[in-house]
């Protein structure tokens, strides 16, 4: 009894820990060291120098990135992007209801 009491202790954690936040590009985006298309998709933070992006059809790429914690909460999720040779790439998500701030090179 024990033992499956703490294995769906265990299990209701990692699901917890697995949050995961909508961002949508309109246009192909530079995202860290990967290549997005243009689209809806879920971004869920891996840990402090990896998120996850996975679009609608399951497909998921992880990124390198730096995340940290701003002091304040962000009201609403903010991507921070600047335009390189043309392209789309973005610098920064604040991920709203969070004090999270991921950064990317």
């Amino acid at each position: 009894m024990f033992r499956s009491l703490l294995l769906f202790a265990v299990m209701g954690l990692s699901v917890a820990g697995a949050k995961s936040y909508d961002v949508t590009f309109d246009s192909a985006t530079k995202v860290g060291n990967v290549e997005l298309k243009a689209g809806k998709y879920s971004l869920a933070v891996m840990d402090d120098a990896k998120v996850r992006f996975t679009n609608s059809n399951g497909q998921a790429v992880e990124a390198s990135a730096k995340v940290t914690t701003s002091e304040k909460k962000y009201q609403n999720t903010q991507i921070d992007m600047k335009q390189v040779n043309g392209s789309a790439q973005v610098n920064e998500i604040d991920l709203g209801g969070t004090k999270t701030k991921i950064q990317f090179e």
